[in-house]
């Protein structure tokens, strides 16, 4: 049995504590998590980041993206495993992926709110030439963003589709540590930070969070779109990313595994 830790109970990690204590993943049994608040329907021991990363297997992230790197430190440190959805985190703190590279853990990066992100990586190994990903979300989804405040963006007289930010996944990241998340997975399969050309939009009368890939290879290319309704309980992420972290936890226990 692997014992998880889920740091992060909000709408993400809810469903992962949840799919862990109805049992729907083999081998696998919620330990511990790690929230500022107690959660006692999942009885479980409610741990720091180093109580958790001491006493779990493998280490589930769905912090808010100011806490991430600091979590994954500490789970790196200990050489365990960590699933981090906040990869956005990894553009902007990437001594994250030097440390994982010197120690025993590793960092496993969950498909989120992406579809295709197999083909990506398959492509990758035969030569990516470009990489876009053009996300869309109703206007207050970005509410708090850097971006938008360092711009004085007023999201509640968007009428309209609008293109809130043009340019790298590097600055996405720093731009809307909550909202790019799949920009930077993107990122991380293609051509890195730098290379991958990210386009966020707002529009009001989007039904939900929707994200078009365009990655162009030497021998083979792939487009595709994913429309996610947004979690009612956090309108900046959609229910998919919390069953990628599920699906990435049966990968790993599952007697046969598509890939």
């Amino acid at each position: 049995m692997q014992k998880i830790g889920v740091a992060g109970v909000g709408a993400i990690g809810g469903a992962v504590c949840r799919a862990l204590t109805d049992n729907k993943i083999r081998q696998c049994t919620l330990h511990a998590i790690s929230d500022l608040q107690d959660k006692p329907a999942f009885d479980v021991p409610n741990l720091d980041f180093e109580q958790l990363c001491t006493q779990c297997d493998i280490i589930v992230e769905a912090l808010v993206p100011d806490a991430a790197p600091d979590l994954a430190r500490t789970a790196l440190t200990h050489g365990k495993t960590i699933i981090m959805i906040s990869s956005a985190a990894l553009l902007r703190f990437p001594d994250l992926l030097d440390l994982a590279e010197q120690s025993a853990g590793r960092i496993l990066v969950p498909s989120g709110a992406l579809s295709g992100i197999d083909g990506v990586n398959a492509l990758h190994s035969m030569g990516i030439e470009s990489a876009t990903i053009r996300s869309t979300k109703k206007p207050m989804a970005y509410d708090g963003a850097p971006h938008i405040i360092d711009n004085g963006i007023d999201l509640t007289a968007i009428t309209q589709p609008q293109c809130l930010f043009e340019g790298n996944a590097l600055d996405a990241a720093k731009a809307f540590p909550a909202n790019v998340n799949v920009a930077a997975t993107l990122s991380l399969a293609a051509l890195g930070p730098e290379n991958t050309f990210v386009e966020v939009w707002a529009d009001p009368a989007a039904p939900g969070n929707s994200h078009e890939i365009d990655v162009q290879g030497a021998y083979s290319s792939t487009k595709g779109r994913v429309d996610n309704r947004p979690d009612p309980n956090n309108p900046k992420t959609s229910m998919l990313a919390a069953h990628s972290i599920i699906a990435t936890l049966k990968s790993m226990t599952e007697k046969v595994v598509i890939l």
